[in-house]
């Protein structure tokens, strides 16, 4: 049996359907799986050992005309096509994927569909699911997908580096200053939307109590993006100790490595948390719009498909070795850019330093003494 499946999101939305090929590697005739996803993101499915092949669409290359792009498209449905793929599984709402499951001539074709849906779009799914209701996390979500073939009791997210990362992470830490020995906390301070990011000041205090008060290394991440790197800059310029800074040099495998390498991930609801609880590291993470709910640090070994290992509307909720922080409010989680679209939330700015820190204390008090 051969299985296309299809996510057309983000890094973090691509790793959490990494759950779906664990479970279906489980089926007594263990299927090849594809995955078909946008280019950047195959980083996070790349090396899984239930998956036989990532695949990323086509996109339009600067410079290149529409015939030339139309073309390499239709190619590129031609070459789906002869891999005769048994079943397509389409895990957005998007017409994309379900245009794309039709065209790779799978004759069981599984995605989403509403109550009151488009007559075109009903043509495109022989096996329609309608999103349950309700708080359950992405991770649940998309293993509802694949219910008729199997229902997973051991739920793990996982993501694989190779120990050329690994080796390339820890020789980047030592130039930078790493003894070696010394604890290493793994702080992710930002997102590519920044209503997802707390306070510059508050950050660099908290990294200032790490490395005075607790004695850890901090070392610092970000994205290879100017804005990103911008606001590390400016996190870093108001700290009094000198973190590890790291912002802008790791590719996403090594990213991953370097949350193997930490006793401890901190930072907020971003790729790189999910990165980080994939492999096994406690994670403490802040979350503001977002609901936990749907987006928390996935606890390894989860086992109850109907019940939310972060079943509370916000607060601070922990699963496994992992910790959320969300203020209680009425409005949280509102999932919008920021309070009323200004692209900055008051609930994540108004988050004090003394929480996080008691949170922190928590966590070194349980694993360091």
């Amino acid at each position: 049996m051969k299985i296309l499946i299809m996510k057309f999101r983000n890094i973090g939305d691509v790793l959490l359907t990494s759950p779906m090929a664990s479970a279906l590697a489980t089926l007594p005739d263990k299927p090849d799986v594809t995955f078909l996803v946008k280019k950047g993101t195959e980083e996070m499915l790349t090396g899984h050992p239930d998956i036989h092949s990532v695949l990323t669409l086509p996109e339009k290359k600067n410079g290149e005309k529409k015939i030339a792009f139309l073309l390499r498209q239709l190619a590129f449905i031609k070459t789906i096509r002869s891999q005769h793929f048994d079943i397509s599984i389409n895990t957005t709402e998007g017409d994309r994927g379900l245009i794309l499951g039709w065209l790779s001539g799978a004759k069981h074709r599984i995605g989403y569909l509403k109550k009151q849906e488009k007559w075109w779009r009903k043509q495109l799914v022989t096996e329609p699911y309608t999103e349950r209701q309700g708080k359950f996390h992405t991770v649940l979500r998309n293993l509802d997908l694949i219910h008729n073939l199997i229902t997973p009791t051991d739920i793990r997210v996982s993501f694989h580096f190779t120990a050329q990362d690994k080796q390339a992470v820890i020789e980047k830490l030592k130039q930078a200053g790493w003894d070696g020995k010394q604890p290493l906390i793994h702080v992710h301070p930002v997102s590519r939307w920044f209503f997802k990011c707390w306070r510059d000041d508050y950050m660099a205090q908290t990294i200032d109590y790490l490395q005075n008060e607790l004695n850890y290394c901090v070392v610092l991440t970000c994205a290879p993006d100017t804005r990103e790197i911008t606001k590390l800059t400016n996190i870093i310029s108001q700290c009094q100790t000198s973190p590890l800074n790291l912002g802008g040099q790791l590719t996403l495998k090594q990213t991953g490595a370097l949350s193997t390498l930490a006793c401890c991930f901190f930072g907020v609801d971003s790729a790189p948390m999910h990165m980080a609880a994939a492999v096994n590291t406690p994670v403490i993470a802040l979350f503001g719009p977002s609901g936990v709910f749907d987006w928390g640090p996935w606890p390894n070994g989860w086992m109850q498909m109907d019940e939310n290992p972060y079943p509370a509307q916000n607060g601070i909720q922990q699963s496994g070795m992992h910790t959320t922080i969300q203020q209680i409010r009425e409005c949280t989680p509102c999932g919008k850019d920021g309070c009323q679209g200004s692209k900055r939330s008051d609930c994540l700015e108004t988050l004090s330093t003394e929480t996080i820190k008691q949170i922190l204390i928590k966590y070194h008090k349980t694993h360091r003494t």
